[in-house]
């Protein structure tokens, strides 16, 4: 309960940041390219580390990492409004990517760590109240804007995440592994890792570049320069949007009935032929969204719930924090490179983010296909 709790509220805090701060570079005066080395730069630093955090949480233990990302992101939200220039947007948004990445290398290991046998169904129902409350997030943007203006809105984010440090000290971890067991920064920066999983790894980077592009910050001024919509209808299509993770339940029986390489096939198919068409057509708004949202509500939490499904199973509990950490740490050179690269197709012609999106995940999808074997899965 102590990790669904917590979990939530950092994503409300997520459903208003994503909109807001593209929104409020923009109020700002911004450039689209300079917005593109903001969003790829902040993460950069962050690659090295986020593989040492893995095989520190595996020692330590994950709870005061989860704490110290709860701190970083309460940091980082009061900082915005008095942030001077680019800069020091820039250094703020380190630490809120920071946040970010903490809280994703240590959450979902706590919660398959906790209860094994349900992790399927815990998993999906919680990716499910996650995007339900990111909506809701979504949807308070612009009340938040209209009652309190972006310096506001960035103070109440951030005692959002106090809050979510006060429940985590809530939490009860079990005991510290021995020291005897951690694990030597050589080892800690090899490249050593199951054959399947860097198979995975390779497919995934691919299409984290594709989404990256296609999926990435500018959405919501991809719809306000295309289809013409102002906060109130940004804020309401995004918020349609993460409703589409409603289907997430339905992973496990998906699972169950076609298998976890299949499961993350055609799921991973969804996203290719939903970016391509909306990219090589022009659709009005009414029928553009049932398209798009297609990669959400046949990809979208089923995908995510089949990947961490593979990722966890390929993993062994000496080594599950490091090795995660490490399948995810080099992905992130394709999430510092996405960015800039949207911002420069989208100067050119938007339709480009889709079309860019759509072939990289389509060569995501034939490279799991031709060699991920499934016969090592339990």
């Amino acid at each position: 309960m102590v990790l669904f709790t917590v979990g939530l509220l950092s994503t409300f805090v997520l459903g208003v940041f994503e909109i807001m701060f593209p929104l409020y570079l923009n109020h700002r005066g911004v450039s689209l390219l300079d917005m593109g080395v903001i969003f790829s730069v902040s993460t950069l630093a962050i690659v090295l580390f986020r593989i040492f955090i893995g095989a520190y949480s595996d020692v330590y233990g994950r709870k005061r990492l989860y704490l110290v990302s709860s701190t970083l992101g309460a940091l980082a939200n009061g900082l915005f409004p008095f942030s001077i220039g680019k800069i020091g947007i820039f250094f703020n948004k380190i630490l809120n990517d920071l946040h970010d990445h903490l809280k994703a290398s240590v959450h979902d290991i706590m919660l398959y760590e906790n209860a094994q046998q349900a992790y399927v169904k815990l998993l999906s129902w919680f990716t499910t109240s996650n995007f339900i409350v990111q909506a809701i997030g979504n949807l308070s943007l612009a009340v938040l804007l209209l009652r309190l203006g972006y310096s506001g809105s960035f103070f109440l984010l951030a005692a959002v995440q106090v809050a979510t440090f006060a429940v985590l000290l809530l939490y009860r971890e079990g005991k510290p592994k021995s020291l005897d067991e951690k694990v030597s920064l050589k080892e800690a920066y090899s490249l050593k890792m199951q054959r399947n999983l860097k198979v995975l790894c390779v497919s995934s980077a691919i299409g984290v570049l594709g989404f990256g592009i296609a999926h990435g910050f500018l959405l919501p001024l991809y719809f306000s320069a295309k289809y013409g919509l102002d906060v109130a209808q940004i804020a309401v299509v995004t918020a349609i949007h993460r409703l589409s993770f409603l289907t997430t339940p339905l992973s496990g029986k998906v699972i169950a009935k076609f298998g976890v390489r299949k499961t993350y096939i055609f799921s991973t198919s969804a996203y290719a032929f939903a970016f391509l068409t909306v990219g090589l057509f022009t659709f009005p708004i009414t029928v553009f969204l049932p398209i798009f949202l297609l990669h959400d509500l046949v990809g979208g939490g089923i995908r995510m719930t089949a990947t961490s499904v593979i990722v966890q199973s390929l993993t062994t509990n000496k080594r599950r924090g490091r090795d995660i950490n490490l399948f995810n740490a080099l992905q992130t050179p394709m999430s510092i490179l996405a960015p800039t690269l949207a911002s420069i197709l989208a100067a050119a012609n938007w339709d480009l983010i889709f079309i860019a999106g759509g072939l990289l995940f389509s060569v995501s999808l034939l490279t799991f296909k031709f060699f991920f074997k499934e016969e090592s899965l339990a």
